[in-house]
């Protein structure tokens, strides 16, 4: 089972809302997902009791539970694991990097954000692991204000994900639902963007979807 752990140091950064969207596209995409809630707040359990469907499976657990968890899931079949950790790189976070395959950072293409990734960075130099900032939450028609995020992004010592998920109202619409974007409106920018950023993530882990699951466009629907 591949674990991607998605931490930020600051509050704000939608780390949340890309968990529970990557944890939705990756199932669209035909793997068995399950949604770790290390966060006290529980806000991607309180999403997951709106939902009708089963999978992505959403377990609200403490970082001392998570190492058997884990094995357990693994041992039930998923093949991938999300780990949304609470804000501030404290105890949880370190503990769930430590059992990951490949760390996100979501953040915010602004000065006070880019500068705040900084300690979390540290964090994640010193396990060894292989982290990526995620441009989230970008203005919808920003490209000099992103190239300027990705210098001082690199600047940290991190590489930056090829996909920008930007502010879209459809995450915000998606939510009440308990659905993902790119089950709300599957054609969508924000679906694309998502399920573009998906598919970086199982390039880079080398998992692969299964031949039945169709591709439309450039989202996956199972």
């Amino acid at each position: 089972m591949k674990i991607i752990t998605i931490a930020a140091q600051k509050g704000g950064a939608g780390k949340t809302t890309l968990a529970v969207n990557l944890a939705v596209a990756a199932q669209a995409g035909g793997i068995k997902t399950a949604l770790i809630d290390l966060d006290p707040q529980e806000s991607a359990t309180a999403w997951s009791e709106r939902r009708t469907a089963e999978l992505p499976h959403v377990e609200p657990l403490s970082a001392r539970r998570l190492s058997p968890w884990i094995n357990a899931a693994e041992a039930e079949g998923f093949a991938l694991a999300i780990i949304d950790t609470p804000p501030a790189a404290g105890a949880e976070a370190a503990e769930a990097v430590q059992r990951s395959d490949m760390v996100l950072i979501p953040c915010r293409p602004s000065l006070i954000d880019l500068e705040a990734i900084k300690r979390t960075a540290q964090l994640i130099t010193a396990t060894g692991k292989q982290a990526f900032v995620v441009l989230n939450g970008a203005p919808p028609t920003a490209t000099a204000l992103l190239d300027d995020a990705r210098t001082l992004a690199e600047a940290t010592g991190l590489q930056v994900a090829r996909a920008v998920i930007r502010e879209r109202s459809s995450f915000r619409a998606a939510w009440p639902y308990g659905l993902g974007v790119i089950e709300h409106e599957p054609e969508g920018k924000a679906a694309l963007e998502i399920a573009a950023l998906r598919d970086f993530i199982f390039e880079y882990l080398q998992i692969i979807k299964p031949s039945h699951v169709k591709t439309k466009g450039k989202a996956a629907h199972g």
